[in-house]
């Protein structure tokens, strides 16, 4: 992500939480991957692109393990307080540079939400991201679909306004992934600038390896 337009998400950590439409949309994301998803306690899984945790302690009493990884460390040690003051042992963060498209290991399960529109390679993301799964493991990715570019008040960081569903599951399927599937997991209310409110889906889509 070029420097001038690289969003520094260290300096709003400890705000994030304040925003009741940024924790009604990570629960109603975790919602749609609980539905969508086989989770179970035997998994091992990640969170990319974690932020200050909401999806990756929405979704930890039903999995086995789960890392938050992010490439702020202003949001994860936000996420490690809340690790600590809950006393959990299944859940662990993880430094990770976004862009690099380098991953260490290999999971039963990945997600991510509302990261895809700051990371400018979708593709080699995605890729990356079905080569770390193990055998059987499931792909669940949440962002926005396509928009007009007005969902953003400040667009620093935004490389992409949404994605269409015709995108998303092209490219989990290049890289082999079935069961592939999109549904809505959520709608954002946002006034527009004239005043009136305007709706933004957000999508999830899944696949299994």
């Amino acid at each position: 992500m070029p420097t001038q337009n690289k969003r520094d998400f260290n300096a709003v950590a400890d705000q994030w939480d304040q925003e009741p439409r940024r924790l009604k949309l990570a629960q109603d994301v975790v919602a749609a991957m609980r539905q969508a998803l086989p989770l179970n306690r035997d998994m091992e899984a990640l969170d990319y692109g974690c932020g200050s945790g909401l999806v990756t302690l929405g979704l930890h009493p039903f999995v086995g393990r789960i890392a938050g990884a992010d490439s702020s460390a202003g949001m994860l040690e936000v996420l490690n307080r809340k690790i600590q003051s809950q006393s959990l042992a299944n859940v662990l963060t993880l430094p990770l540079d976004l862009e690099l498209q380098r991953l260490e290991g290999s999971f039963d399960l990945i997600v991510s939400s509302m990261t895809l529109h700051h990371v400018q390679d979708i593709p080699a993301l995605i890729a990356t991201l079905s080569k770390a799964l193990k055998p059987g493991g499931w792909l669940a990715l949440a962002d926005l679909e396509s928009e007009d570019g007005r969902f953003h008040d400040d667009p620093t960081g935004v490389l992409h306004h949404g994605f269409s569903r015709e995108f998303l599951t092209g490219e989990f399927a290049k890289n082999g992934l079935t069961d592939v599937a999109v549904v809505t997991a959520a709608s954002v209310e946002k006034q527009g600038a004239d005043g009136n409110p305007r709706r933004y889906p957000v999508l999830l889509c899944v696949g299994h390896k």
